[in-house]
Formats: C-alpha cells, sequence, structure tokens
C-alpha cells in the first residue's frame, strides 16, 4: 500500500514547485487592474475625440452672410 509514498510525494512536490506563488498572483492581478483602467480611459478618451469631431463636421456650416449695410439719409439742406 505505501509502497511508492516518497517518489508520489517528490513528484508532488516537483510539481508544487513550478506554481505561481499568492505574490505572483497580486502582481498579476494588479498589472492587469491597471491595464483594464488605462484600456477604459483611453476608450473614454477616444470616444469623446470621435464625438467630438463628428458633431462638429458632420452639419455644414452656413455661410458667412455679410451684414446689411447701415444707410443715414441726411434731409437735404435748405
Amino acid at each position: 500500500m505505501f509502497v511508492d509514498v516518497l517518489g508520489r510525494l517528490a513528484r508532488i512536490e516537483a510539481r508544487l514547485e513550478h506554481m505561481a506563488t499568492k505574490e505572483d498572483l497580486e502582481k498579476i492581478s494588479a498589472t492587469i487592474i491597471r491595464w483594464m483602467v488605462g484600456i477604459m480611459f483611453g476608450g473614454g478618451v477616444l470616444a469623446v475625440t470621435v464625438m467630438t469631431f463628428v458633431l462638429n463636421n458632420a452639419v455644414p456650416k452656413a455661410a458667412a452672410v455679410p451684414p446689411t449695410p447701415i444707410v443715414i439719409q441726411v434731409p437735404a439742406y435748405k
């Protein structure tokens, strides 16, 4: 029943040495969170930029109409 216990334990320990530690998982988690926040922020900035560009250029601007001249008529001198 307990013939190869030490060999099996050695294989289990060898596998456990290659697994990630708690610190490794915390570092990876922090890195992923930073990337996700950066991507969300960048996406928001990109969306606002595109919306601003589209809304400013979607409607053709009316040609500038020159103001009507003001004509002052002076009564004739008597």
